[in-house]
């Protein structure tokens, strides 16, 4: 179960990570846009967080995708 956990929030900070950088944005800025530090979205991307749903929509409304798009991995 733990494993399972680990694969999806790797999958997870995968996926943010790559439309991120598809938008031209760098860590500092997307987290400026939803006030995080860039060391806090460096973290869910690398899959060492696990993020709340309000994380995940906050980070969908400032990329400017539905947030079904991020769970498309």
């Amino acid at each position: 179960m733990e494993e399972d956990l680990i694969e999806f929030r790797v999958k997870l900070g995968n996926r943010i990570k790559e439309i991120r950088k598809s938008k031209g944005l760098t860590q500092p800025q997307l987290g400026s846009l939803i006030n995080k530090d860039y060391q806090d979205i460096s973290r869910l991307e690398n899959g060492k967080v696990n993020p709340s749903a309000f994380y995940i929509w906050q980070i969908s409304k400032a990329l400017k995708i539905d947030i079904e798009d991020i769970y498309n991995f």
